[in-house]
């Protein structure tokens, strides 16, 4: 098979082990699917003479998967494991020879590995597929094979990660000299974290033959390159689906604290306040306002899953008037719904019937909010690319699509219903009359950059009374506010560089804005929830958090959204913790 020029190895890890683009289009991935799932000591007796040291390796492994999460066998897991497992020269690991056969123009190369093919794709395939925003890095200049509206196939496997202080290991992506991240909107990625051999790696990975296309590239100096990408779904089937009998996974059930009331000395400021209540509760939250530093957990919690009781990697969250909080179950394809004092169990309100694109169905959802006019759910169908609105009803069955083709990812409404959807492919935010299709462009919408004019990876967003957006830059690590009808915004928080002094941000997200203009935002990167007030731009204050990442009552593993309910107790989304958190005002 042909190749370009730059068929070299990039680094000795597997997040770098891109491979050179093909020039020609190879064939479908097929005939594994046609061989018996064996043990892992089966699978590799015809790598032997491939693979130095294979069986031994699989001793190693096998120790490591003796409890197997997830609801996998031990030898599925441990052919993930396998997988993850770096060898000592690197070009003698497993994952160089197999991705060098999936690359290969010789499908033929492809068949002493097809029992192995069998026994980890399967294993996969057990694993929920995640949509979400992944990281790889290589230590090259690759922005000119990876041009603008370009379209291409990955045929080998793509290791991953979700923390970017994984990739700035100088060991891996490093912070200096000639580098190319790749920002990636997958809607299939895997989560192997825990049958890596090296957890602390946060690896997600992707199947092999994914199609992409590039839709933004940027140089931010200092020798950095941006790419981002958008996988795309190909006409036709390039891997051979596996058969897989039962795809459902119940991982093992943890302890839940119990609930505690919410008391506290500002607690009856807030009881009499008016809401609007189409929109995210907006009062004034006393500047001197704190909050107990342990949440209690009031949704999840139970570990990953999709029972009653369960989240799968939650995104947005909405408070209503009754503190019933409505949550987007984004692995689950579904909007829940979990009432004030019953943090037991939730209730499906919209989707959970698989994902799927069908009227009945949600694929990834990221962001929920009520439009009380019509007591219905808007919610950012993300993986669908649209926005849909489902009935709040007794009996409703599907939702109706009110915007369509957008990479939406975050939602807010204003006082006189209008509705903003941020749009992660255009880098921009636009402003919808319900009903309307089109909408007007209110923030960004000049492509991928930092300017003041634009946006890298627009998440959530707030608008308040005065039709003022507040935007998190994601990847620009601050938050922007754009006055109506602006051309350009403001930085309101951060925009000094990704870190964790006061003055930074590190990959914000949720926002709740007060009608003092006080900001509260939730940090991915820092695990912790700041509040910077009005006229101070320098530095902020952290209210939650802040205390490393950890599943603690303390802790965060990537907080995304946040709200206040009307007594201005916090609610906070612990994304990767599968639970949201409520920190009681004292």
């Amino acid at each position: 098979m042909a190749y370009s020029n730059s068929n070299e190895k990039h680094s000795a890890t597997r997040f770098a082990d891109l491979g050179a683009l093909p020039k020609r289009m190879l064939a479908p991935i097929e005939g594994y699917e046609k061989t018996p799932l064996v043990t892992l000591e089966e699978a590799v007796r015809p790598l032997v003479t491939i693979v130095p040291k294979v069986e031994r390796n699989v001793f190693i492994v096998k120790q490591n998967c003796q409890e197997p999460e997830d609801g996998l066998t031990t030898d599925e897991s441990a052919a993930i494991m396998l997988y993850t497992y770096e060898s000592m020269p690197h070009e003698d690991s497993l994952y160089v020879k197999l991705n060098d056969s999936l690359r290969s123009e010789q499908r033929k190369n492809l068949v002493p590995w097809f029992l192995y093919l069998r026994l980890i794709l399967t294993a996969l395939t057990r694993l929920p597929s995640e949509c979400s925003a992944i990281l790889r890095g290589v230590k090259e200049d690759m922005s000119t094979e990876y041009s603008k509206g370009k379209t291409f196939i990955w045929w080998g496997f793509s290791s991953c990660t979700s923390s970017i202080e994984v990739l700035e290991n100088e060991q891996f992506f490093g912070k200096t000299g000639n580098r190319t991240l790749f920002q990636i909107h997958s809607t299939t990625a895997k989560d192997i974290k825990k049958h890596s051999f090296v957890p602390s790696e946060d690896e997600v990975l992707l199947l092999p033959a994914r199609q992409f296309q590039v839709t933004s590239c940027l140089d931010s100096g200092n020798g950095l390159h941006i790419v981002q990408l958008k996988e795309i779904k190909p006409q036709y089937n390039l891997l051979e689906p596996v058969p897989v009998p039962n795809l459902s996974v119940q991982p093992k059930k943890s302890l839940q604290g119990k609930s505690t009331t919410i008391t506290g000395a500002m607690g009856g400021q807030f009881a009499a306040m008016q809401l609007q209540p189409q929109t995210k509760s907006k009062f004034n939250i006393p500047a001197n306002a704190k909050w107990a530093q342990n949440g209690v957990t009031i949704a999840g919690g139970h570990g990953r899953g999709d029972a009653t009781n369960q989240l799968n990697y939650p995104d947005g969250l909405f408070v209503d008037d009754d503190q019933t909080v409505i949550i987007a179950d984004n692995g689950n394809h579904r909007i829940i719904q979990w009432k004030s004092g019953d943090t037991t169990n939730g209730q499906a309100v919209a989707g959970g019937k698989g994902e799927g694109s069908g009227l009945h169905q949600l694929n990834c959802p990221s962001d929920v909010l009520i439009d009380k006019e019509t007591d219905s759910l808007i919610i950012c169908d993300h993986g669908n690319r649209r926005v849909v609105r489902w009935s709040r009803r007794s009996g409703t069955k599907q939702g109706e699509i009110l915007i369509d083709n957008i990479d939406g990812h975050g939602l807010a409404m204003d006082e006189q219903r209008y509705l903003y959807v941020s749009d992660l492919g255009k880098h921009e935010v636009r402003r919808y009359q319900l009903g309307e299709k089109n909408g007007t462009l209110v923030a960004g919408g000049n492509g991928h950059g930092d300017g003041l004019n634009q946006f890298s990876s627009p998440r959530y967003l707030f608008a308040d009374r005065q039709q003022n957006v507040y935007v998190s830059d994601h990847y620009n690590y601050r938050v922007m506010k754009w006055n109506k009808g602006a051309k350009e915004g403001i930085v309101v928080a951060g925009g000094q560089g990704g870190g964790d002094s006061l003055t930074q941000l590190h990959y914000p997200n949720g926002l709740f804005v007060d009608t003092l203009g006080t900001l509260y935002v939730t940090e991915y990167g820092n695990s912790r929830v700041m509040r910077w007030t009005q006229g101070d731009k320098k530095q902020g204050t952290v209210i939650v958090g802040g205390n490393g990442q950890g599943a603690e009552a303390n802790q965060f593993h990537y907080p995304v959204d946040l709200s206040f309910d009307r007594h201005g107790n916090l609610y906070v989304v612990d994304r990767n913790n599968h639970r949201v958190q409520r920190f009681s005002i004292e």
